[in-house]
């Protein structure tokens, strides 16, 4: 089986991304058809999945990503805390097996950094990994995550918001505010727009209640059902998201040019990542790292044609 290599620094080549988009051969793979079930989740909140261990243990843990774009440099950075729990409730009829089930709550900020090199960048958070811009953030989204007894990490929903003046704060929206709440439904949809949480409906009267999704399998995602190239899956289905992946390759080797993560890493798996709604418009692929998790993601195709490489972990 032929071997997929990417070799990536800061600097992305056109060369490297023709390289990363190669594909080939017939895959066997299939439909990944695991149900939720909530006697499935023993420690829904232990992340320690080999793929992408957002939280195996009882310390924070924090991921960074910095990525070129066409105006400067993307500055991506997850956060996950012990305690940070989310509780479901109230679910919709037909869905009350969410009723009480818990998910660990991820903080996913990203800064669009206008004018600024990503080799500077990458200096500045080696003299400081604390370090945050004071502006440019274009996106904040609070995730919601559960890892289930085969080590599956599930997505449950997420709480995402925009930064209009109108906007209440963001304990609120990651509290869930009703939409009394708020100054009037129309800011509600406007400064939530992204949100949806499994078991619950969506904003109209008729729109698709969310359900859960595999956002990271493990190897063996169902007893006896080992994961293979060609498989694919949902990741997120509510109203405006219908997000599937699939497995292109099993045995990838991803070399690291900078950051705490340089080195070569084989045996990665590559994921292609696209939505069901606009077909091409939006594609990436992303490469999970046993051990590392995911280090580097690829705009491929219809959207921005940029890379992300993960150039520092804590703990």
């Amino acid at each position: 089986m032929q071997r997929n290599i990417i070799k990536h620094g800061i600097v992305t080549s056109a060369a490297i991304l023709a390289m990363a988009a190669a594909s080939g051969g017939a895959w066997a793979g299939g439909l990944l058809a695991v149900d939720f079930d909530p006697t499935d989740f023993t420690a829904p909140t232990v992340l320690s999945n080999t793929y992408w261990p957002l939280l195996p243990g009882n310390d924070a843990t924090v991921f960074i990503y910095i990525g070129e774009t066409e105006d400067g440099c993307a500055f991506n950075k997850i956060t996950a805390a012990p305690g940070d729990i989310k509780v479901f409730a109230d679910s919709e009829p037909g869905y009350e097996f969410y009723d009480g089930f818990v998910a660990q709550v991820v903080l996913d900020r990203e800064w669009e950094l206008e004018d600024v090199e990503c080799d500077d960048l990458l200096a500045t958070i080696a003299g400081d990994p604390g370090w945050e811009p004071e502006e440019g953030l274009g996106e904040l989204t609070f995730d919601w995550y559960s890892q289930d007894d085969y080590d599956n990490i599930w997505y449950m929903g997420e709480a995402s918001r925009d930064f209009g003046d109108e906007c209440p704060s963001l304990d609120e929206v990651m509290l869930g505010a009703p939409v009394d709440d708020w100054p009037d439904e129309e800011t509600f949809l406007d400064c939530t727009g992204g949100s949806w949480e499994a078991g619950q409906p969506g904003q109209e009267e008729g729109e698709i209640v969310g359900e859960a999704g595999i956002v990271v399998p493990s190897d063996m995602p169902a007893a006896g059902e080992p994961l293979t190239p060609g498989t694919y899956w949902m990741q997120e289905v509510a109203e405006g998201a219908e997000d599937m992946a699939k497995v292109l390759r099993q045995n990838a080797t991803v070399s690291i040019e900078d950051g705490q993560f340089e080195g070569d890493y084989d045996g990665c798996r590559k994921i292609k990542e696209w939505t069901a709604l606009e077909p091409g418009a939006s594609v990436e692929h992303k490469y999970y790292c046993a051990g590392s998790g995911l280090l580097l993601i690829q705009g491929i195709g219809g959207g921005p044609t940029e890379s992300e490489l993960l150039i520092l972990a804590t703990p």
